[in-house]
């Protein structure tokens, strides 16, 4: 039951989350927001595993990995380039945040690749360690049901953050 109750308020939490961070809160409330549930759902889940271990009962089956397998079927599908960046071609050797800013005026450049640098950086960062989290959900699966079915709402989680810093630039730049 407290697995069910874990889960199923991570995914309310980070539906919920996703919707109020939407672009109107400042980074560090939108990660707070984003993440704390998925720390709260792998605490629980990393308890679960190590009770599960300690007392020697059975493992979860094998079909608690289709939580994994949908977190990232969802980590792979969830679009995390805003619509704006996502025409913007680049140029041999020139970095996406470089196509950013080939389209604004010559005054505002420097400042574009400092932060165009950064959102590209963060987005790279929340991506990969959602994929990351989802495999460790994966290795814990057979022991802790929570963690089998956490990976959804992470993997949520992760794509929304890093869809988040990217559009920070379209915002900021107005590149709508």
């Amino acid at each position: 039951m407290t697995g069910w109750a874990v889960v199923s308020g991570g995914v309310i939490a980070e539906l919920a989350g996703g919707a109020v961070v939407a672009n109107q809160l400042s980074t560090i409330t939108a990660v707070l927001v984003l993440v704390l549930p998925v720390v709260v759902m792998f605490g629980f889940a990393v308890v679960q595993w190590w009770q599960v271990r300690s007392s020697g009962a059975e493992p979860a089956s094998w079909w608690h990995l289709g939580g994994p397998a949908a977190g990232l079927l969802i980590w792979v599908l969830w679009p995390t380039v805003p619509g704006p960046l996502s025409g913007i071609t680049t140029v041999s050797g020139a970095s996406p945040g470089q196509a950013v800013c080939s389209v604004l005026p010559a005054t505002a450049v420097a400042d574009c690749l400092r932060r165009t640098a950064q959102a590209y950086d963060d987005h790279n960062l929340a991506f990969w360690s959602t994929g990351a989290l989802i495999l460790i959900a994966a290795l814990l699966a057979r022991r802790s049901r929570i963690a089998a079915w956490a990976a959804i709402p992470a993997a949520a989680a992760g794509g929304q953050l890093a869809t988040y810093f990217l559009n920070q630039i379209v915002l900021y730049y107005h590149l709508v």
